[in-house]
């Protein structure tokens, strides 16, 4: 993967050079400011602060999982085309990244996310202490911080913070539009509470000792602190990263341990998805899913993630 990964990016350098000189030929402007974004998830957040003012694209498709994605040659020409661009950072897209910041025009924003967020205050997921010794070695140690995880959406009070970043920085590209950037962020803000709510009182009618998560990849700790779930076990702690017979064995060991009643795969993963399939058939539980960084035909916004994720996990779990 890392050979196509380079070769790639090599063919990526050459086509934003002819792009460089071939600006003459850029379509005229559209009147709404150009938006590009890493994955479809920003993009919607994007659509529902920006409104009838911008024009949305993302990098990755729908249904793609931004650890493994591999950009092609006509990604240049988007990035090159926008008035401004939004990623997560912290390691989550990082081959789309490397699209954005040679190829983004020199007066275009690139806004980062995740560390804008954690400068705002975010809140800070931790692991369950002893959560090493409960079969998490393809995860953090008991107790570590989730500084790495970048997925700090899957906790609302963050994603209202990534609404209030990307409602600034399209004022800031766009002073026009602050009064109808502020309008839609009140109303997104209202819907992140509305969906928050949903999902604590799904989580409520769970039995206390049945909310344990076990899943594909290391994705939920943001979810589980904010709802107050335990994260039992993962199979490994990104898409990619092969796991090993040390790792699925202690997998195993940890959902008999803790007596789970159904594990959780994610739609865009396949090989760890294939595993945790495997394991929770061997183990004779449930076999569910839920939703962290991509969307598809059926999850097509944040608000929609959070709701299927709060009504699958009170199906599979309660």
């Amino acid at each position: 993967m890392r050979l196509s990964i380079i070769a790639a990016l090599g063919i990526i350098a050459i086509t934003a050079g002819l792009i460089a000189c071939s600006d003459d030929e850029k379509p005229a402007e559209s009147g709404k400011l150009n938006v590009v974004t890493t994955l479809p998830l920003f993009a919607d957040f994007v659509r529902e602060i920006g409104g009838d003012r911008v024009e949305v694209n993302s990098l990755l498709p729908i249904g793609s999982d931004p650890h493994t994605w591999e950009p092609v040659p006509s990604d240049v020409q988007r990035v090159a085309e926008a008035d401004i661009a939004f990623a997560n950072g912290l390691d989550l897209e990082p081959a789309a990244i490397n699209v954005i910041e040679p190829n983004l025009g020199g007066s275009a924003p690139f806004v980062l996310l995740a560390p804008k967020a954690e400068e705002a205050g975010a809140t800070v997921a931790k692991l369950p202490e002893g959560f090493a010794d409960e079969g998490g070695e393809g995860g953090a140690p008991a107790g570590e911080e989730q500084g790495d995880d970048p997925h700090m959406w899957m906790d609302p009070a963050n994603a209202a913070l990534y609404a209030g970043i990307i409602r600034d920085a399209l004022t800031q590209a766009d002073s026009e539009g602050e009064s109808s950037y502020d309008k839609n962020y009140d109303s997104y803000v209202s819907a992140i509470e509305d969906v928050k709510s949903y999902v604590l009182d799904k989580v409520d009618s769970i039995p206390e000792t049945n909310r344990k998560l076990v899943t594909t990849h290391d994705a939920f700790g943001y979810f589980a602190r904010a709802y107050d779930l335990s994260i039992v076990a993962f199979v490994a702690p990104s898409p990619g990263q092969e796991a090993s017979p040390a790792d699925i064995a202690n997998l195993s060991r940890a959902m008999e341990d803790e007596g789970v009643p159904a594990v959780f795969v994610e739609p865009q993963i396949a090989t760890e998805g294939e595993i945790l399939q495997q394991a929770g058939e061997d183990a004779g539980v449930e076999v569910c899913t839920l939703y962290s960084d991509s969307l598809d035909d059926t999850v097509s916004t944040y608000i929609e993630l959070m709701r299927f994720n709060a009504d699958e996990l009170a199906r599979c779990l309660g």
